[in-house]
């Protein structure tokens, strides 16, 4: 009876532990350039996950890369949404987005 009590507990508890999904921004180096990305993850994970690098549209990480990013975090990946542009910088417009993405590509 003890032994079905004690299986009753370390269930019961391990049903209170919440899955959180973790979300920050990280920032890293490209060189001397500053970037910030956008990391996602699941806290209630113990063992290692797979990860996911998403690549930002044309106009540079969006909210649009962090919801996928966070998505995959609740289907147990580990996702990272890397910034190519650098800490802050959106283009406004695909005219400026194409001179950014020149840059990089010359780097």
């Amino acid at each position: 009876m003890k032994f079905v009590i004690v299986i009753l507990l370390i269930f019961i508890t391990a049903m209170n532990v919440k899955s959180e999904i973790i979300t920050k921004d990280v920032e890293y180096y490209d060189g001397s350039n500053l970037l910030q990305g956008y990391l996602a993850y699941d806290n209630s994970k113990s063992s290692m996950s797979p990860g996911i690098l998403i690549i930002h549209q044309w106009k540079g990480l969006s909210d649009y890369e962090k919801m996928r990013a966070r998505q995959l975090a609740e289907m147990g990946y580990i996702a990272f949404a890397a910034d190519i542009y650098g800490k802050g910088i959106r283009p406004s417009s695909p005219e400026e987005a194409g001179k950014k993405r020149e840059n990089i590509i010359r780097m």
